[in-house]
């Protein structure tokens, strides 16, 4: 069994999705930091707000790709029966 990257969805398929939320994730760590250090005004509404569309931007496509799949997958289950009921009427037949 190969062991799966942290940059990848299954061994051998990168994740584009991981990539861009882990530069983000980044540039938000750096942001802050040099924010801190170089504002002596300390925080306001802005900044704070900046910060919260910034950890919105770095983990909710993940989040969101999920749900996509879930839905997905409901709909491969649901239409799954019926494609067995022709198989077996054709059998029968």
């Amino acid at each position: 069994m190969e062991k799966t990257g942290f940059f990848e969805e299954q061994p051998g398929r990168k994740s584009s999705t991981r990539l861009n939320s882990f530069l983000l994730l980044i540039f938000f760590m750096v942001f802050n930091l040099y924010y801190v250090i170089s504002n002596s005004c300390g925080l306001n509404a802005d900044f704070i707000m900046f910060d919260v569309l910034m950890l919105t931007a770095v983990f909710a496509p993940k989040y969101l790709h999920k749900v996509a799949e879930l839905k997905s997958f409901g709909k491969k289950r649901e239409e799954k029966p019926s494609s067995d009921k022709s198989v077996r009427i054709n059998e029968k037949s």
